[in-house]
């Protein structure tokens, strides 16, 4: 696909508002707008579609929950895989002024170190994918928050922007520390990552801590310390979400949602859904679907 190129330069003042130094919206991605870089930071996170996000020369391939952090003058553009109005590329934009870094860098003194890694003029844009979930819901909050502009929005805002800016910097801590000599925190992160994303499938504790190279008593404590429960009890109460989500928003059959859910014995599914729930799955669909 030919990307036409513009050396064509966002700036700050088409978007900010005075007084205003964030700016947020919800675009659909056309082949319409020109290669350009921005006076500003650009956060940007992939809510529907797929496509390609053309970055500072490179073809980087785009999906649901792809997020990028693009520092100023980085020149790039999105394009979908596809015209139709049916496959849609949607991307949430969250924009701020360095200045606004540098603000809260000097305000904010528990994020200060966080301000200053965003504000390195060196730092390359980068990527990540939302394996969770959890940077949907902030970017959705963001965009809500921005439109309706209800009092104290703007706290808000400043609040999301600096959880959204923590993830991205312990994201980048993780990647470049090798897997032995990495914190604690981190292990846990990770794990919990991988449990949101396979939690369908036959997770194993003894994987969990090979894979942050713990034993199982080590990786089970730190564990514990964090969440406040078991590894089995987190599971169980992730798959129990996500039974209680498909029960409620579809029409699979119970047996179908078991096993989606990880259990592929129905009677043991049965079980813990009515230990952790209270009722059975049948009760909860019947339940919802009467409010």
């Amino acid at each position: 696909m030919k990307v036409r190129q513009s050396t064509y330069v966002m700036s700050g003042d088409s978007f900010f508002e005075p007084d205003i130094p964030i700016f947020v919206n919800r675009a659909h991605e056309t082949f319409d707008l020109h290669t350009h870089s921005h006076e500003f930071v650009e956060i940007t996170y992939v809510s529907q579609g797929s496509g390609v996000h053309y970055i500072d020369g490179e073809a980087v391939s785009v999906e649901h929950g792809t997020l990028f952090f693009i520092p100023v003058g980085h020149s790039h553009v999105f394009r979908p895989w596809t015209t139709k109005k049916d496959h849609p590329l949607i991307v949430y934009n969250c924009l701020f002024q360095i200045e606004y870094l540098a603000e809260l860098r000097t305000t904010l003194h528990q994020a200060s170190d966080i301000c200053s890694f965003f504000t390195d003029e060196h730092l390359p844009w980068f990527s990540l994918k939302d394996t969770t979930g959890a940077y949907h819901v902030m970017f959705q909050e963001l965009h809500r928050e921005f439109s309706a502009k209800a009092p104290g929005y703007l706290a808000v805002l400043t609040s999301l922007i600096v959880r959204i800016l923590t993830g991205l910097y312990r994201h980048r801590l993780q990647i470049s520390t090798p897997v032995g000599d990495r914190p604690q925190w981190s292990t846990i992160d990770e794990a919990i990552a991988f449990i949101h994303s396979n939690y369908g499938s036959g997770i194993k504790l003894s994987e969990l801590a090979a894979r942050a190279n713990l034993s199982e008593r080590q990786f089970s404590r730190i564990f514990q310390q964090q969440t406040g429960m078991s590894f089995t009890d987190y599971l169980q109460t992730i798959r129990m979400d996500a039974a209680c989500r498909l029960l409620s928003g579809t029409r699979s059959s119970i047996s179908e949602i078991s096993a989606v859910s990880g259990y592929a014995d129905l009677k043991f599914f049965h079980r813990v859904f009515k230990n952790k729930i209270g009722v059975t799955p049948r009760q909860y669909r019947e339940a919802m679907w009467e409010q």
